[in-house]
């Protein structure tokens, strides 16, 4: 077994997003990117996902956790 699928099994280290309203939590991120009102650009390992919307907060930014909140108008994944 590769130690990289290992480690990743073990530890949980692959990206994710769950959307709620007006709520984005994103786990297993790299770096933040951009960061204003109205876009957050995450970078994770694979890609980067950019959020659009008004008001946007960061309201938790951990090592591996961040969680976003403002009205939402769109979620690009590239």
């Amino acid at each position: 077994m590769n130690i990289h699928k290992f480690r990743s099994y073990l530890l949980e280290d692959y990206f994710s997003m769950n959307v709620l309203k007006d709520t984005i939590k994103i786990e297993n991120y790299t770096e933040v990117g951009h960061f204003d009102n109205n876009k957050i650009i995450i970078k994770y390992i694979d890609g980067e996902v950019t959020i659009k919307g008004k008001n946007l907060i960061i309201s938790k930014l951990m090592n591996d956790s961040i969680l976003i909140k403002g009205t939402i108008q769109n979620i690009e994944l590239r």
